[in-house]
C-alpha cells in the first residue's frame, strides 16, 4: 500500500480510538494535529516492524559460495530447487480446513474451530517465506554460475 492509503487508514484508526472526545478538550488545534501525526507515525512504525510484506533486496553470495566449483554450484541449486516448492495443500484441498469450517458452522458452540482457518493462514505465511528464501538462494547461485561462466562448457 502506498503512504496515502496508510495515512487514511491510520487517521481513521486514531479518530476511531478517540471516540466522541472533541478536539477542544485536548490542547490547541495545532498541538492536537501534531499529536495525531505522532500517533500515526508510531502506529505505522509498529505495522512496519511486523514485516508482513517482502521488501526488495539484492541477494548476495556468502564467502563460502564464492569458492564453490561449477558442479558444487549445480548441486546446491538442485537442493535449493526442492525447497522452492510448496507441499502444503491449498485452502480448498485441505481436509483440516474443511473440517474446521464445517464444525464451526454446524455447531454453534464450536465456533473456535474457525481457528484452524487462522492456523492455515499462518502456515501459508511461513511456507511463502521459506519459498522466497529458497528462490533468492537459487538466484544467487545462478548469478555465481554466470560469473564463473559455467554455462559455456
Amino acid at each position: 500500500m502506498n503512504n496515502r492509503v496508510w495515512r487514511w487508514l491510520l487517521a481513521g484508526a486514531v479518530f476511531g480510538f478517540m471516540g466522541m472526545t472533541q478536539a477542544s478538550e485536548f490542547k490547541q488545534a495545532a498541538e492536537f494535529k501534531e499529536d495525531v501525526k505522532q500517533v500515526m507515525r508510531e502506529i505505522k512504525a509498529a505495522i512496519d516492524a511486523i514485516d508482513l510484506y517482502r521488501a526488495p533486496q539484492a541477494p548476495r553470495a556468502a564467502d563460502e559460495e564464492l569458492a564453490l566449483t561449477c558442479r558444487e554450484l549445480e548441486w546446491s541449486m538442485t537442493v535449493a530447487v526442492s525447497k522452492s516448492h510448496s507441499y502444503t495443500p491449498s485452502f480448498y484441498d485441505d481436509p483440516i480446513q474443511g473440517a474446521g469450517v464445517w464444525i464451526g458452522t454446524i455447531g454453534g458452540l464450536y465456533y473456535y474451530a474457525y481457528a484452524t482457518v487462522l492456523y492455515g493462514v499462518y502456515v501459508d505465511y511461513k511456507e511463502d517465506r521459506r519459498i522466497i528464501s529458497a528462490e533468492d538462494r537459487i538466484a544467487v547461485l545462478r548469478h555465481l554460475k554466470a560469473q564463473k561462466r559455467c554455462f559455456e562448457s
